[in-house]
């Protein structure tokens, strides 16, 4: 049989390692839980907002870098034309036209036009051959078919700047030879404007 005093000294012990047993568990519960949570995070933030870049992960990993694409840049916007008549015709055209050339040269208008109209009839859309056509009748004196001919011209020149300001220029000629001396100012204002196109001036 336990004695009463024996019973109360096991008692206390018990109380008091149950007590110990929980004051020694708990804090260290806190502790574990403060160290691992933000004291882990808190400095990576703290980082990546000062640099504005993301940091490596300090167990080794590499992380790629966000780079942003690159800008496309913006294409020439220049558009080469020819300037001349061999750089969109066929042999047979390039042949009549230096025929019709010489033919001018040597006070023959009527027959470069003729050998002109030959070569239309091979190219009917050659703007060249057109303008070509325009001058040569200018010198021959028929300033009305110089004018329509250089008004087809224009037409199929689809914004070739140097035949443009050939074309308005045989307009100007062919209105001032008609007496037309407004419509010749008129002219000579837009072939300035196509000369000022091939330097890239407007």
């Amino acid at each position: 049989m336990v004695s009463a005093p024996v019973a109360m000294t096991r008692g206390v012990l018990v109380v008091l390692s149950l007590t110990l047993g929980a004051c020694g568990t708990l804090p260290q519960e806190r502790t574990t839980g403060t160290v691992t949570g933000p004291s882990s995070s808190a400095p990576a933030q703290d980082e990546e907002t000062a640099t504005g870049q993301r940091q490596a992960p300090r167990d080794g990993t590499e992380v790629a870098i966000y780079q942003p694409p690159e800008r496309e840049q913006p294409e020439a916007l220049t558009e080469q034309y020819p300037r001349k008549v061999a750089e969109v015709s066929g042999p047979a055209v390039v042949s009549l036209v230096k025929q019709a050339d010489q033919a001018a040269r040597e006070g023959r208008p009527e027959t470069a036009i003729a050998v002109l109209e030959r070569a239309l009839r091979i190219e009917p859309r050659n703007a060249f051959v057109w303008a070509r056509l325009a001058e040569v009748r200018l010198q021959a004196g028929e300033s009305q078919q110089a004018a329509a001919t250089a008004d087809r011209a224009n037409s199929l020149a689809r914004g070739n700047p140097y035949l443009e300001a050939r074309n308005w220029r045989t307009l100007a000629d062919a209105r001032r030879q008609q007496g037309d001396t407004q419509g010749a100012q008129l002219a000579r204002q837009q072939a300035e404007q196509a000369r000022l196109r091939q330097t890239g001036g407007d």
